[in-house]
């Protein structure tokens, strides 16, 4: 069994009320089990917690 660490879920696109980056949720997950954030959200991993949930993420471009 893989151990967990933590991820947030972001938006990947601005909606009503939120602009794209905005972290909307923290999760533990271990990257094996199936995990899906949703329409228009992503996850990035958190495992020092440096990102809260109501802030702001911009992910790395390549």
């Amino acid at each position: 069994m893989a151990d967990s660490a933590r991820y947030i879920v972001y938006r990947t696109a601005a909606s009503e009320d939120q602009a794209a980056g905005y972290i909307v949720n923290a999760v533990m997950w271990d990257g094996i089990t199936n995990y899906s954030p949703g329409s228009g959200l992503a996850l990035a991993a958190d495992p020092a917690g440096q990102y809260p949930i109501g802030g702001s993420y911009v992910a790395p471009t390549s």
